[in-house]
């Protein structure tokens, strides 16, 4: 049995790397054909020259063409064109169009257009376009333009332009453009421009332009971008009109809000040093970088208090409104852990310092403002045998304080001044 289908693998083999040409004029239809093996059938070797409305293969048959059902034990081979119910148990080789529905265990391979379904256990291959609904379990092959609805376990690749819907466990990539939704366990590649949605576990890349979304739970690159990309770590694009939505976010131009912990606009974005006295932090040091509607702020500052030296460290979050050509409003929420001495890393007491700051700017020349507003204070620490309230207190007066147990969160009401360098 085992040297059987070693033997009937050989010949559908044989029959499928050989080039079979087919009949430029309109083959015979004939009703029935049997075969136990490719040429040894109830037509002998003239299977080649006619279409069946039913074939039926024992171990493997080929012929002309299908127009109705065509059922193999082993394998279908056909040199012309499918019409109808294609089914085999272990794969389908049309050499022409195939039109209809295709099953197989193993392999379905159309060496023209296929418009239909073809559901195989691992692998389905187009070697031309393909429209209609594929299925493999292992992996999806299209070498044209393909317009289907593609499901696989591992993969679908399309050779050129997707339309449609993609879905594979692993990855999804086409050569050309792609319009409709692709979604991957893994990755989405596109070779050109994408209108729709790329989902994917870990990134998706789009070499043209990408309108509409991509999704991601780590990157997500395109060349250009009009829409959304929300990734769990980072966007990467050229030009972008719309929204960046992830841990760090990098355009070359941008219309639109990039929001993240840390936003880079390599050209025309926001980037100013800012150098700041408050009556808590005597001297304070931040960097802002993003754009005017949305801007990080990283931050150091210096203050000596009760005989020891207090510094801080900082993130926050602001906006930019531009009242005037020379004048703007700036809204920021900031946050800071304030740390004895410069002991950044081995102080382990719970000390911040929480700030909503309302600033006026003023832009007397073009790289520098002076700057000027009222910042409400919110100093949450907790005492130890070590240090008690009154040593940890930074509030010089306070409008609310509220204690549980060791835990201190006191309000009040500050100023803040200083100037700016703006680098853009």
């Amino acid at each position: 049995m085992n040297n059987l289908i070693k033997s009937v693998a050989i010949i559908t083999l044989f029959f499928s790397v050989v080039t079979l040409k087919a009949q430029q004029d309109e083959k015979p239809l004939k009703e029935f054909q049997f075969s136990f093996l490719p040429m040894v059938s109830t037509d002998g070797t003239q299977t080649l020259n006619y279409r069946y409305q039913l074939s039926f293969n024992l171990i493997a048959g080929i012929t002309g063409g299908v127009h109705g059902l065509e059922l193999g034990g082993f394998a279908n081979i056909t040199n012309g064109r499918v019409e109808g119910l294609q089914l085999a148990g272990f794969g389908n080789i049309v050499n022409g169009r195939m039109q209809g529905m295709q099953g197989a265990g193993f392999i379905n391979i159309v060496n023209g257009f296929s418009k239909g379904v073809n559901g195989a256990g691992f692998i389905n291959i187009v070697r031309s376009g393909s429209e209609g609904v594929m299925g493999a379990g292992f992996m999806n092959v299209v070498a044209g333009d393909n317009k289907t609805v593609s499901g696989a376990g591992f993969m679908n690749l399309t050779r050129g332009n997707l339309y449609g819907l993609t879905g594979a466990g692993f990855m999804n990539i086409n050569g050309a453009n792609m319009q409709g939704l692709t979604g991957s366990g893994f990755m989405n590649i596109s070779g050109g421009d994408v209108q729709g949605l790329q989902g994917a576990g870990f990134g998706n890349v789009s070499s043209g332009k990408m309108q509409g979304a991509q999704l991601t739970g780590f990157m997500n690159i395109a060349r250009e971008v009009e829409g959304l990309q929300a990734a769990g770590f980072l966007n990467v694009a050229g030009e972008v009109k719309g929204f960046q939505l992830g841990f760090i976010n990098v355009s070359d131009t941008i219309d639109g809000v990039p929001v993240g912990f840390l936003s880079i606009v390599k050209r025309g974005g926001l980037r100013q040093i800012e150098l700041a006295a408050s009556d808590v932090m005597y001297l304070n040091a931040s960097f802002k970088i993003g754009v005017p509607l949305f801007y990080n702020i990283f931050s150091m500052g210096y203050r000596p208090f009760h005989d020891q030296v207090y510094s801080a460290t900082g993130y926050g979050v602001g906006t930019e409104m531009q009242l005037t050509e020379t004048s703007r409003m700036h809204f920021e929420v900031h946050t800071s852990s304030i740390h004895r001495d410069w002991d950044w890393w081995k102080d382990g007491d719970y000390n911040n310092l929480n700030e909503l700051r309302a600033i006026y700017s003023m832009q007397p020349l073009q790289h520098l403002q002076l700057f000027a507003g009222v910042t409400l204070y919110n100093h949450h620490f907790r005492t130890s045998e070590e240090y008690d309230a009154e040593s940890l207190s930074l509030a010089p007066y306070m409008i609310y304080e509220c204690q549980r147990g060791s835990r201190h969160s006191q309000w009040w009401v500050g100023a803040r001044a200083g100037l700016r360098v703006v680098l853009r």
